[in-house]
Order: structure tokens, then sequence, then C-alpha cells
């Protein structure tokens, strides 16, 4: 015997596909923006790492504690982009053997959706150690 027509499972199944297209759909301005927030987040780190291995082949002489802001082409690639580069006396608290040892703070900055982003990494380079 031939039926016509829609049967319920056959509607529910419809009702059920509509649904998760809907949902997929409604989600995909919500996954445009952390793939952006994260690959933001990806180029201030590389940005970052790249000038604190420069330091690092920097003879601990030649390091000068002070502020120099970093000059990366890259920073055209995020929105508001910037950095700096701050190199210092190691903190006594840390050092408390008087080791040559100077901290070397690199923080990448830039705005997300109206929101100041950051990504700061910190190292310490010391007399005679690595590439010294």
């Amino acid at each position: 015997m031939k039926e016509r027509g829609v049967s319920l499972i056959e509607s529910l199944m419809v009702i059920v596909a509509v649904a998760v297209i809907i949902f997929l759909i409604a989600n995909i301005p919500n996954a445009i923006s952390l793939m952006t927030k994260s690959n933001h987040l990806s180029l201030a780190r590389e940005i970052a790492l790249k000038q604190l291995e420069d330091k690092r082949t920097t003879s601990y002489i030649n390091l000068v504690n002070g502020t120099t802001a970093i000059a990366d082409s890259r920073f055209g690639l995020l929105p508001q982009g910037a950095g700096t580069v701050i190199v210092s006396d190691c903190d006594p608290l840390v050092c408390t053997n008087g080791e040559q040892v100077k901290k070397i703070t690199v923080a990448v900055s830039w705005k997300d959706n109206n929101k100041t982003q950051d990504f700061k990494i910190d190292t310490f380079i010391g007399e005679g150690g690595l590439n010294q």
C-alpha cells in the first residue's frame, strides 16, 4: 500500500536539520572574532619573542638600562599595535648574590574590539651567560 504525504519522523528530521543549520550560522560571527583574536595574539607573541632573541645576541656590557620602542613592520597587521623593550638591573630580591644580571621585559599591545590587549614576556641575561 502506497502512502502519500510526510511522516512525523521525516518532519522531525527536517526540523532538527534546520535548527542545527541556524545554530551554526548564528555562531559564525563569534567564531570569526575568536580566530581574529587568536591570530593577533600569535603575531604579538612572535614579535615579542623576536625581540628577546635579538637581545640575547647582544653582549651583556652593551645592554643599557632604559625603554625603547619596537620597530617591526608586522605591527601594521595589529590594530593600533605598538611595543616596548625595557632593560633594567635585576631586582635585588631575585638576584640575592649580587649577580650581574639584566632583566629584559618585552611588551606588545594592540586593540581588539576597542579593548586594549597586551602580551608581556620577561627574561634575564647574565654576564658570562648564554651567548656571552
